[in-house]
Order: structure tokens, then C-alpha cells, then sequence
């Protein structure tokens, strides 16, 4: 597949993981089971997206063998949204906090893969 289609298929799940988390973020307090649940789903479908999107993308930039460094705090900053479901299921007080923090997660994210600085 070509660079193009891996990019575009990377961009729109990370699409979809943001408004995935989102909507966790805000149905944290409130009952709506469904609409968590059909969230959550969503989350776990653009993580595996992008992960194999993002690996597609790497491959395509000729980088077989060794990962670099950017792309290494990359992947730990990926994990970090993957992990913020658990505080925001389990302390749903602190669900605006952990709202705010995720487009600064995800900014640097964009950063490391749009400079790559190492």
C-alpha cells in the first residue's frame, strides 16, 4: 500500500481516538452506558489503527531494523492516551483535567512526528 493511504488512514483513526476520548472524557459522570461503551470501542479500534498505520508510514520512510528515538517517545505518548480511559473510568472527578491534558498529549505527538527532532 502506498504512503498516501497509510497517512490517511493514520490521520483518521487519530481522528476517531480523539473524539473517542472526548466523549469518554464527558459521559464520565453521567449514566450512559451505551455511549461509553460504543467510545471505548472506538478508542481500542484507532489505537490498533494507528499502530499498524504508523508502522506502515515507518516502513514506507525506509526505516527497517532500528526505530529512532522520535518515533520510540512517539509510540510511549500513544500508550499515554491509551492508558487515560483508566483514571477516567475510575475518577471521573478528574475527568476535566484529564480532558484538558489530551490535545497537549496528542500536540506533542504531532510535534515528534512532523519534526522529527531525533
Amino acid at each position: 500500500m502506498s504512503y498516501e493511504f497509510y497517512k490517511i488512514l493514520h490521520v483518521l483513526s487519530v481522528i476517531l481516538l480523539f473524539t473517542s476520548l472526548g466523549t469518554l472524557a464527558a459521559s464520565a459522570r453521567s449514566d450512559s452506558a451505551g455511549l461509553r461503551r460504543l467510545a471505548a470501542i472506538a478508542h481500542g479500534v484507532a489505537l490498533a489503527v494507528i499502530f499498524v498505520a504508523g508502522f506502515g508510514l515507518m516502513a514506507r520512510l525506509g526505516m527497517f531494523g532500528e526505530i529512532p528515538l522520535w518515533a520510540w517517545l512517539k509510540i510511549g505518548l500513544w500508550l499515554v492516551l491509551a492508558l487515560i480511559v483508566l483514571p477516567l473510568r475510575r475518577m471521573p472527578e478528574r475527568a476535566t483535567a484529564l480532558w484538558l491534558s489530551i490535545p497537549i498529549v496528542g500536540g506533542l505527538a504531532t510535534f515528534l512526528a512532523v519534526l522529527k527532532p531525533f
